[in-house]
């Protein structure tokens, strides 16, 4: 689908016919593509609720977890103005499933798009890194949902169909280049992972990106447009493939590659660790099983005692995405931050655990806001409790951190229309 078509859904959603023929009408992100904004000064923006959410300003980080209620998609603004989207997922509607967003109408990758177009970084027109956390539909795109065909001769769904509205400049994953052709990789199994794999295999002999392989103990998402500005931002690749990355404490500046699973899909999710000053993120995609217990030593040794402060939780928040090494007072993260799209996620009884602090009667001491995309109306109908143990939820959800990693908020915005209102201002939380 191209802008054109963008242009219609976002006109059609706000309620308006228009034709083809007819002038154009300036969409609200257009007068920022080409024009510095006024934000981007150095400074935490301000935010008001009911007002649509201010643009990432210089030396913030932003995490946006983009809510079409069908995949999951985060997208970063790095301190210096470098982007990076993991994922962009798109399955088909179920009975279960949450409401689409912010209609039923507009495809999960249009959403996306929008949502980034309206984000990026004045001037910009492209994101500079794509990866692939794994190679489920929910993260890269479903043969269900692809109605058209690339002339290039893959399928259009998630991210193949993705690029075509906002270009990538490099690519990460876990398969690069060999993929199914590599017998020493866990199997990678999804249903789209071959239109995938065909998509990236013409973008890098067209030389519209270029790839690499994720490597865990690596730095391989960097800053690309002023990194010695910003010293203290990192991203570290900490578990892939089945592997984690250890060290023995918060202060060792290298360690090794442990081997825990060879078993493909969710245990060998990619994830990294960024960490910007005193301020410490997670996100491993679905990972589950042995490699998830590998990641929890890792941040109870590579973070100082109660200053882990944002964690993306595993695999929407099932009841298999909290193993038993989470479930102490050193894997600690102040604000778990949630991407889900189903009725059993989050697991009603794991969030109860995970809010109350309890597990196998060993109590939590340490402060937990939860915030979730979504949280379905039968779990609220079966639940009524359940609000009660949430931060905030049914929204777009942004991580902003100040300039230096001191301080950050998180904002949930309204996901019905492509306006991005704040629903509510979380914070300020300082970091520790």
């Amino acid at each position: 689908m191209n802008k054109l078509s963008i242009f219609i859904s976002a006109l059609t959603i706000a309620g308006t016919m228009v034709s083809c023929s007819e002038e154009h009408i300036k969409m609200p992100w257009e007068d920022d593509l080409n024009a510095k904004h006024e934000e981007e000064k150095g400074e935490l923006p301000d935010a008001s609720i009911g007002q649509v959410l201010p643009r990432w300003a210089e030396g913030c980080l932003d995490i946006h977890l983009i809510n079409s209620g069908r995949g999951e998609c985060i997208f970063y603004i790095l301190p210096d103005g470098t982007t990076l989207l993991v994922d962009a997922g798109e399955t088909e509607t179920q009975v279960t499933s949450v409401p689409q967003k912010p209609n039923a109408n507009t495809r999960p990758y249009i959403t996306d798009a929008t949502y980034i177009r309206h984000f990026l970084p004045a001037g910009k027109k492209a994101f500079d890194y794509f990866m692939a956390s794994h190679f489920h539909i929910d993260h890269i795109g479903s043969p269900n949902m692809a109605t058209e065909t690339s002339e290039n001769g893959y399928k259009l769904s998630g991210i193949t169909a993705l690029f075509n509205e906002i270009p990538f400049n490099h690519v990460i994953d876990r398969g690069f280049p060999t993929y199914k052709d590599d017998k020493d990789l866990p199997p990678i199994d999804s249903g789209f992972a071959d239109e995938y794999i065909k998509f990236i295999k013409w973008g890098i002999a067209n030389k519209k990106f270029d790839g690499m392989r994720f490597e865990v103990g690596k730095n391989q998402i960097t800053l690309l447009n002023d990194a010695d500005k910003y010293k203290n931002f990192s991203i570290l690749n900490i578990c892939g493939n089945g592997n984690a990355w250890v060290v023995d404490d918060a202060s060792s500046t290298g360690g090794k590659i442990v081997n825990y699973s060879k078993t493909g899909g969710n245990p060998s999710s990619c994830g990294f660790h960024i960490r910007y000053g005193k301020f410490d993120y997670i996100a491993c995609g679905d990972l589950v099983s042995a490699p998830q217990n590998a990641v929890s030593n890792y941040i109870k040794t590579a973070i100082p005692i109660n200053g882990f402060e944002v964690f993306k939780a595993h695999h929407h928040l099932s009841a298999n995405s909290w193993g038993s090494g989470m479930q102490k007072n050193e894997f600690a993260p102040r604000v778990i931050v949630n991407q889900n799209f189903s009725d059993y996620q989050p697991d009603y009884p794991l969030l109860s655990s995970i809010t109350t602090g309890i597990f196998d009667n060993n109590t939590y001491t340490w402060e937990k806001n939860f915030f979730t995309t979504n949280l379905h109306p039968n779990q609220e109908k079966n639940y009524p409790d359940i609000a009660s143990k949430i931060a905030g939820c049914n929204g777009h959800i942004v991580v902003r951190v100040s300039p230096g990693g001191n301080s950050y908020y998180v904002y949930v915005l309204d996901d019905n229309d492509m306006i991005y209102r704040v629903k509510s201002i979380h914070g300020p939380y300082e970091s520790k």
